[in-house]
């Protein structure tokens, strides 16, 4: 029945019997006999199928099923990885994680990890928030790292770091007023850009220019270097900016902070990867906030 929940899955998520079949290395009959045998199990019409309709569309029971599918194609990943990991001492993780902590702080600890547990294959999705929550909730990833507020019932969180976010500015102009520059912010689903937002309602109430918008911290550092205006950065990412003088610390000390939590979804099999990852992703963070905490 695995095999038969594996192509539903891959039905529903490409949308497309062709394409299932493609990434599944079978034949389309075979994807129709999966679906097929799947609904006389059930007694339920799972997926409509018409030659009007371009791609399937699923009915109320094949949503249902896809959630169960996903978590019951989880839970056999990680059984799997489980008696691996006991006999082979590997196994494979997927993790998500959001453009801050994955752009500047994993490459440093997936380099430490891999050393450590060089059976263990780490594989890493980034994005935002929202298309990181996303990921977790529909059982895509294994675990989250992420600096926004994940809001879930099925999820459960530990918390790995507390990161302080500054006001920076093009350099020589440290000293301007906020409410004469222009900021660079973060898209809508960032972290960053909800905290932006929360100190914005709460005290610059009145924008004198409209933000410009970008997509990643890189983009967003860059156009501060660039003279296009002021931003609010992790510190961590503006003290190797400040250091480098691509940019300065705005004297106004407007700050905030936000933190960094390990998310996992409550029925997530804590097999030995799990707690291994967690342990080694814990005991990074918590060097790195002593080394913050010093500067």
């Amino acid at each position: 029945m695995l095999e038969e929940l594996q192509t539903f899955v891959a039905v529903t998520e490409l949308q497309s019997f062709t394409k299932a079949a493609e990434q599944l290395n079978i034949s389309q009959p075979t994807v129709s006999l999966h679906i097929k045998r799947l609904e006389e199990y059930f007694g339920e019409i799972l997926i409509f199928r018409s030659r009007r309709q371009k791609k399937p569309a699923m009915t109320a029971a094949g949503q249902r099923l896809y959630q169960q599918a996903k978590k019951l194609l989880n839970l056999w990943k990680t059984t799997y990885s489980y008696v691996k990991d006991d006999f082979a001492g590997g196994g494979r993780l997927t993790i998500g994680a959001t453009f801050t902590i994955g752009e500047y702080f994993l490459p440093e600890f997936l380099g430490e990890f891999n050393k450590k547990f060089p059976n263990i294959k780490v594989e890493l999705e980034i994005g935002n928030t929202q298309k990181i929550g996303e990921l977790l909730s529909n059982y895509k990833i294994n675990a989250a790292i992420v600096e926004g507020n994940l809001i879930n019932e099925k999820f459960i969180k530990k918390h790995l770091y507390t990161d302080r976010l500054v006001v920076v500015a093009p350099l020589g102009k440290a000293n301007q007023k906020l409410d004469n520059e222009r900021w660079i912010i973060r898209e809508k689903g960032s972290g960053t850009r909800s905290q932006w937002e929360n100190l914005i309602g709460s005290g610059l109430t009145e924008l004198k220019f409209k933000p410009l918008v970008m997509n990643s911290n890189f983009a967003v550092k860059e156009a501060v270097r660039n003279n296009l205006g002021i931003a609010l950065l992790s510190e961590y990412i503006a003290a190797d900016a400040v250091k480098k003088e691509e940019v300065a610390l705005h004297k106004d000390a407007l700050q905030a902070k936000r933190y960094f939590d390990l998310v996992l979804t409550k029925d997530n099999v804590q097999d030995g990867l799990i707690d291994i990852f967690s342990t080694s992703i814990s005991d990074f963070f918590q060097r790195k906030q002593m080394a913050m905490d010093i500067i």
